[in-house]
């Protein structure tokens, strides 16, 4: 199954599964109604998961593959997602262990290099790394992007910069203290 989501239109988004079972003639193709919440919260969030992937596991298909896979996993769990106190959470969580699982698959099979933030910070530090310093976001839009309050993040960057000082936590030119 391929979805497709489109910004225009104010339908919600659709997905065709050809069905063919084997012996009968074919069968008309099952149209998928995406919960319309669901389709807002992946516009809102798919690019910046695939830009943060891409950093992550540094493989532009395989990183493609883990943000399909995890947006596809969370439509099968969205009412659950949807009703914890902080949907963004539950899918970073879920795009951090799926990206861990890509890394573990590809270290079985190849030297590929993997993100040098992670091997040297904390999960939490490195991910306020990555969002602020490479992906230049604003601190409350890497926290909106992980379901944690602003503080969180500047604290996470804080510590690692302490910890890790120099080019790998230096913040964005301009970007001192940004909070929009």
């Amino acid at each position: 199954m391929f979805v497709s989501l489109r910004r225009r239109g104010e339908a919600p988004a659709r997905a065709c599964c050809p069905q063919q079972v084997p012996g009968y003639a074919p069968q008309p193709a099952i149209e998928l109604v995406l919960p319309l919440e669901y389709t807002a919260f992946c516009l809102l969030h798919q690019d910046r998961y695939l830009h943060y992937t891409r950093e992550r596991v540094q493989d532009a298909w395989m990183s493609q593959q883990v943000v399909e896979a995890v947006l596809g996993n969370l439509v099968t769990i969205w009412p659950t997602v949807i009703s914890s106190p902080r949907p963004a959470a539950v899918a970073w969580r879920l795009l951090d262990a799926l990206i861990a699982s890509a890394l573990r698959s590809r270290r079985a099979g190849a030297t590929l290099p993997v993100d040098a933030v992670h091997r040297m910070l904390p999960r939490g530090q490195a991910d306020a790394v990555i969002l602020r310093c490479r992906l230049h976001l604003s601190e409350k839009q890497a926290a909106e992007l992980m379901g944690v309050e602003a503080p969180a993040v500047a604290s996470q960057l804080r510590m690692a910069q302490r910890a890790l000082p120099g080019r790998w936590t230096a913040a964005p030119a301009g970007s001192a203290g940004a909070q929009a």
